[in-house]
């Protein structure tokens, strides 16, 4: 278990709905949303932080993010405990990534 790990579930399931739609949405074209760094900063409370992560959801399958941050954890935590989004997850396969711009980008993997 990750030091952190649970800090950020409060954050992600704030934008739990918007994430799904957008998940959903990557069958046509890659998509992102705008978050906002004084809230990992409050939620973490570590000023100047590297919130940056990416792992890749391969057919239900987080992969990478056990080595990933906290953050990202936490956010493939709330993703797979929703049943909705987990069916959803078990026929895609996604990269979610964040940088230092807090831009939450989900990008198609295309199939071999």
């Amino acid at each position: 278990m990750m030091i952190d790990e649970g800090k950020y579930v409060h954050l992600w399931l704030k934008y739990s709905a918007v994430i799904r739609v957008l998940l959903k949405n990557t069958e046509n074209k890659n998509q992102k949303i705008q978050l906002y760094k004084h809230e990992f900063e409050h939620t973490g409370h570590k000023k100047n932080a590297d919130f940056s992560f990416s792992f890749d959801l391969l057919n239900g399958k987080a992969v990478n993010v056990v080595s990933s941050t906290s953050i990202a954890h936490d956010l493939w935590q709330v993703l797979d405990n929703n049943p909705a989004t987990r069916i959803w997850m078990k026929d895609h396969k996604i990269k979610i990534s964040i940088g230092k711009s807090f831009e939450l980008q989900f990008e198609k993997i295309l199939k071999e």
